[in-house]
């Protein structure tokens, strides 16, 4: 990677060249150094394999430079250079960007952001300086534990398990700066975080389990390798048969996974001003209405003590800021850019996309502009798009989860889905998703036999989790979605109706 200080001086003598330019009104130039390190878990326990496959790395440093020419204040154009951080490189970008440029109205020029301090910088040091060893260590010693624990712990007259054991350990890490025209100051940023998932499949059990962790420093990375592995091979070697449930409304408890996959997918993309603006927000038209539980609180905090990403600067050189989005249910918030924050607070119809409970003159910061790219870190080649960082859900009157299991008495735990997606578009709320595993009966408040793997799909409305809410919990746990830029904090919730669809139904089966 790039140091701060190779970084910093490339924008001061890009700053120089540019300022030169008599073309140009404004301009802003950023510049990242990205590296994600992924060891992934590739075990079979009746094929040969290599358990653990060659650590991969995906590095890219580059710069991204937007400009605004003299010729109208809504002329516009952008670039963006791979890997050259030259003044031949700003040259060429400047050509770039000169050659792309376009008249947009909605165009509000360049955030300019106030002086004054920041934040305080992030405390990633120790995994910034972190070898690919250490993640290539960690990955054999997952499969080692879980390895281990399968001999111990596997019944002796299963000869051919059909042992499967896959996931990864990724390390993401991001050194950003930004700077401009009508900035006072290069603006600077750098954070590392990891996670890691397992998942254990045991075919002549049909069972499959898995155990993930997220984390910022090398202590939490050590030990959640000695336990990830263990923790799954325990739970796929449930003794009890799995399973399968014929489709129906059942009383539920949803963990911090399946809830995790629900914000990411539907509830998070409406949560935000260009949402509303394009009118595809699930949430349209209920800005300041009751829109979940009352007992429901839901913030993203880039600077969250818990959280494992932090930031202190967007990608627009403007301060990161807490978002408090659900405040005891109602819809309070909004995360933004600067481009949609002044486009929706400019816009005609706001007042209709918003609703009526909206304030007259709402005004959202925008304090959420990242340059995200496909695998969760900052990226040069990527637009500022909005985008969340730590996603934390704060319940009043919360359960312990032993106490939301007995108010449902019987039921079912779902504690892991996959292949979420909206139905009929974000807009709509409706989505879909498979139970993939980690679940189980609820009979008399105790967990029992274990759902078998992808026979049911849920098929709901977000309004069905969010506010018909039974019981919340009180504990959060991290939660992330694979591919996905947020990390989540979140309780379990207990649903009285939720509506489940069999897989293993057949026409004329009853």
């Amino acid at each position: 990677m790039l140091s701060a200080a190779e970084i910093r001086r490339f924008l001061a003598a890009a700053i120089g060249l540019l300022a030169r330019e008599r073309n140009l009104a404004a301009f802003e130039i950023y510049c990242s150094s990205t590296e994600q390190i992924v060891a992934r878990l590739n075990h079979t326990g009746e094929i040969p394999s290599r358990g653990v496959e060659e650590v991969k790395s995906l590095a890219a440093d580059g710069f991204a430079l937007r400009i605004v020419t003299r010729r109208a204040g809504h002329e516009t154009g952008s670039a963006f250079v791979a890997g050259d951080l030259s003044m031949e490189g700003v040259r060429r970008a400047l050509a770039q960007a000169l050659g792309s440029v376009v008249i947009d109205p909605h165009f509000p020029g360049l955030p300019a952001g106030a002086a004054g301090p920041l934040p305080k910088t992030s405390d990633a040091a120790e995994l910034l300086r972190t070898s690919h060893l250490a993640i290539a260590r960690a990955a054999w010693e997952a499969l080692g534990g879980a390895l281990h624990e399968f001999a111990r712990r596997a019944p002796r007259d299963m000869p051919n398990p059909g042992l499967i054991i896959g996931g990864d350990f990724t390390l993401t890490r991001e050194r950003v700066a930004v700077a401009g025209s009508a900035m006072p100051e290069i603006r600077t940023d750098q954070d590392a975080w990891f996670s890691a998932a397992i998942t254990v499949i045991v075919e002549a059990m049909q069972a499959k389990a898995t155990a993930s962790a997220l984390g910022r420093s090398t202590a939490e990375l050590q030990r959640c390798q000695l336990v990830l592995g263990r923790d799954a091979i325990r739970k796929a070697l449930d003794p009890r048969a799995p399973v399968s449930l014929p489709s129906g409304k059942y009383r539920v408890v949803l963990g911090p996974q399946p809830l995790a996959e629900i914000l990411s997918y539907l509830v998070i993309p409406s949560l935000s001003a260009g949402a509303f603006y394009r009118a595809d927000s699930a949430y349209y038209g209920r800005f300041g209405s009751q829109v979940m539980d009352r007992r429901i609180s839901l913030i993203d905090d880039p600077a969250a003590t818990r959280g494992a990403i932090r930031r202190r600067v967007t990608c627009e050189g403007l301060p990161a800021a807490r978002t408090v989005l659900i405040r005891d249910g109602k819809l309070s918030g909004l995360l933004s850019n600067f481009y949609d924050s002044h486009r929706l607070a400019n816009d005609e119809a706001v007042a209709a996309k918003l609703g009526e409970s909206a304030p007259l003159r709402p005004h959202f910061a925008a304090s959420s502009g990242y340059r995200i790219g496909e695998q969760g870190g900052r990226r040069f080649d990527s637009a500022p798009h909005t985008n969340a960082s730590n996603v934390m859900m704060k319940t009043s009157g919360g359960r312990p989860e032993a106490e939301l299991l007995n108010g449902v008495r019987n039921g079912i735990y779902v504690g892991r889905v996959w292949y979420t997606y909206p139905i009929n578009g974000q807009r709509a709320g409706a989505f879909t998703c498979t139970v993939s595993g980690d679940s189980y009966l609820i009979e008399k408040g105790r967990l029992t036999a274990p759902i078998a793997p992808n026979s049911l799909r849920i098929n709901a409305h977000i309004d069905d989790v969010f506010r018909a809410a039974a019981a919340v919990g009180t504990r959060p746990q991290p939660a992330f979605v694979w591919g996905q830029p947020e990390a989540f904090y979140l309780p379990a919730l207990a649903i009285d109706q939720l509506p489940l669809s069999s897989t293993t139904d057949t026409p004329g089966s009853g």
